[in-house]
């Protein structure tokens, strides 16, 4: 694992109440370098700029037809196609990842898990390398937290567990499933928890 820590504009410096799960996301800059959608260089510096007001963004998003304010996204682990994984934010520091979320009937997914983005996109689907890796960081993150396998979810899931009990952000989630409920096949969860066994 390299650690590729983002500035601290990116986080809000908040400490994490505990690691008590992981939420599962996939994220690429397919929207800003379709040729290097995957490259892990590409989707740091787009967290970075997308942390930024349109005036002080260094890459991306600078046309008209972005939102001019600062959009607030960011992850503790990043996991490349071929299984390369970039540490971006500290364990013990909030990221902006879940936003809001419900996980197991707790608000505020943030405060208490770690956000993992894989390099892929609604269609893509994940590459064997990748899911071998989240293994494997999943395992030894919950023998380190003792979170049970309930507390590992999608992003996708959380979400759509917020909008049914009522929450004010209904804009769906589609990381990693390819579906807002959290039901889509585009992420093999029986195939990660084969591995995790």
């Amino acid at each position: 694992m390299r650690s590729k820590i983002l500035p601290s504009y990116c986080v809000n410096g908040r400490s994490l109440q505990a690691i008590d799960g992981v939420i599962v996301h996939y994220f690429s800059g397919k929207n800003v370098d379709v040729e290097k959608q995957f490259d892990l260089d590409v989707c740091r510096n787009l967290f970075m700029d997308l942390n930024r007001p349109k005036a002080a963004r260094e890459w991306y998003m600078q046309a008209d037809r972005w939102p001019d304010e600062r959009m607030y996204a960011s992850a503790h682990l990043m996991i490349g196609r071929d299984g390369e994984t970039w540490k971006l934010v500290e364990y013990g520091i909030e990221a902006y990842h879940a936003g809001a979320s419900i996980l197991n009937g707790r608000n505020g997914c943030n405060r208490f898990t770690l956000g993992i983005e894989l390099m892929g996109t609604q269609d893509s689907g994940f590459t064997r390398k990748q899911y071998e890796e989240l293994a494997g960081i999943l395992i030894d993150l919950q023998d380190e937290h003792q979170f049970p396998i309930e507390n590992i979810a999608g992003h996708d899931t959380v979400r759509w567990a917020s909008i049914q009990a009522g929450g004010t952000d209904k804009r769906p989630k589609y990381d990693p499933s390819g579906r807002k409920d959290g039901k889509g096949d585009n992420f093999d969860w029986s195939y990660l928890w084969s591995l995790m066994a």
